[in-house]
């Protein structure tokens, strides 16, 4: 976990975004791992939030599409943009930016910057520096999913 609290760190200076998070996906749905603590969004809701309202890929329609094209997803207008889930509403999101994490050619998770309160119009530099870090930090996310033999 100390990895990705150094990846989520990093994320956050680059971006100045500070809620930022990692979920597995397993089961066709997304389990939160790990986020930063903050006053917009606490871990204990976040995590009470997803148990509440499961995200399953298939309802998903930007989860679908990176999921069939791994790419980062970035919506700068959560309101405006028609990719925007229930789930960005649920959590207050005003913009994101959603990266895949990759192992063996598939998407396995994914790590979140969520600006809460505020948009925040990512960059192309912020974007292409976050798909470095979180490639960088890679070893992070397989930590995280050794205990699970079926992955």
């Amino acid at each position: 976990m100390e990895r990705l609290a150094s990846l989520f760190e990093e994320l956050e200076r680059l971006t100045g975004v500070a809620d930022i998070a990692y979920h597995e996906i397993r089961d066709g749905r997304l389990n939160p791992v790990s986020k930063t603590k903050t006053d917009q969004l606490g871990v204990e809701k976040w995590k009470s939030v997803h148990a509440e309202h499961p995200v399953y890929i298939r309802h998903d329609r930007l989860l679908r599409e990176m999921m069939e094209h791994p790419q980062t997803a970035v919506v700068q207008d959560v309101k405006n943009d028609p990719r925007s889930a229930d789930e960005f509403f649920l959590f207050g999101i005003d913009s994101i930016m959603v990266l895949p994490v990759m192992q063996h050619e598939a998407v396995k998770g994914i790590v979140v910057v969520a600006s809460i309160g505020a948009r925040h119009d990512f960059t192309e530099e912020e974007v292409q520096r976050a798909e470095s870090l979180v490639f960088e930090y890679r070893d992070a996310f397989q930590l995280q999913h050794k205990e699970d033999p079926s992955t």
